[in-house]
């Protein structure tokens, strides 16, 4: 049966504009700009809508190649709604209600990370470390494993934390209520360092992602890594802290569908 697109919404409203724009994208003089106007309906601004699941079986085409369109693009965007499932769904919709797509891209993006070499930089990697995650229905670090920073609790005194894996090198610091000033010339309240995790005491996910970023030629990405799976420092208190741990509480927290699901894998203990 044909889908009808009309009872479907993204960011601009109803959906039924999008068999259209799914054509233009393999036109070489519209692509451009349809790129573009697909990418804001279906995840505009990080937000993904109905449309927005019901139009990955389309972008598998296009990353499959049985439909015309830029695959590296088609297979970003993709990766990117999958990872924000969790907004509005519970992890493993998307597989149970495509699981031959997801299949698909899930192979296509592995197929990707261990290309030799590698057609991106750091941050691209990472990206793809997150999408591959989300097409395994893996919650909380499907969108967290990039260099950023990250609002935490301390475990033991409850103050409020901002660890900052952006930093040189990346460390822990009291959240700053004023973040501006970091704009102006002020860092803001002093960092205290991470401990990084030694290679072998990775958890079985980071132990998994370590190893593919060093089998790709990504040093720095496998750093990056041990870091985010490392120790903290409360500056209040001088109590120490799982970071990974402390993370997924917080993106829990912050995250009603993710509330009572559960990945061993991903605990940094």
């Amino acid at each position: 049966m044909p889908m009808d697109w009309s009872r479907l919404e993204h960011a601009y409203g109803s959906a039924a504009d999008l068999p259209q724009l799914l054509e233009q994208v393999g036109d070489p003089e519209l692509a451009d700009e349809a790129w573009e106007e697909l990418t804001s309906a279906l995840y505009h601004q990080g937000s993904v809508y109905t449309a927005s699941f019901a139009a990955l079986p389309a972008l598998a085409d296009i990353v499959a190649g049985r439909s015309p369109g830029d695959h590296r693009l088609a297979l970003l965007l993709a990766g990117r709604i999958v990872a924000a499932e969790q907004q509005i769904h519970e992890p493993g919709y998307v597989q149970t209600r495509y699981p031959d797509p997801m299949a698909e891209l899930h192979r296509l993006t592995l197929q990707c990370l261990t290309a030799s070499p590698f057609e991106g930089d750091e941050e691209d990697y990472l990206y793809a470390l997150e999408d591959l995650l989300a097409f395994e229905g893996i919650p909380v670090w499907r969108c967290c494993l990039l260099r950023n920073s990250y609002e935490v609790q301390c475990p033991a005194c409850s103050q409020n934390l901002e660890i900052d894996l952006y930093a040189q090198p990346p460390g822990t610091r009291r959240l700053d209520p004023n973040e501006r000033v970091r704009f102006i010339g002020n860092e803001g309240p002093p960092l205290t360092g991470i401990h990084p995790t030694v290679p072998p005491d990775l958890p079985p996910l980071g132990a998994r992602l370590y190893a593919m970023a060093v089998e790709a030629g990504q040093p720095t990405v496998a750093e990056h890594l041990t870091h985010l799976h490392g120790r903290a420092r409360c500056p209040d208190c001088t109590a120490e802290f799982s970071v990974p741990q402390q993370i997924e509480a917080a993106v829990r927290s912050r995250t009603p569908a993710l509330r009572a699901t559960t990945n061993p894998a991903c605990h940094g203990e």
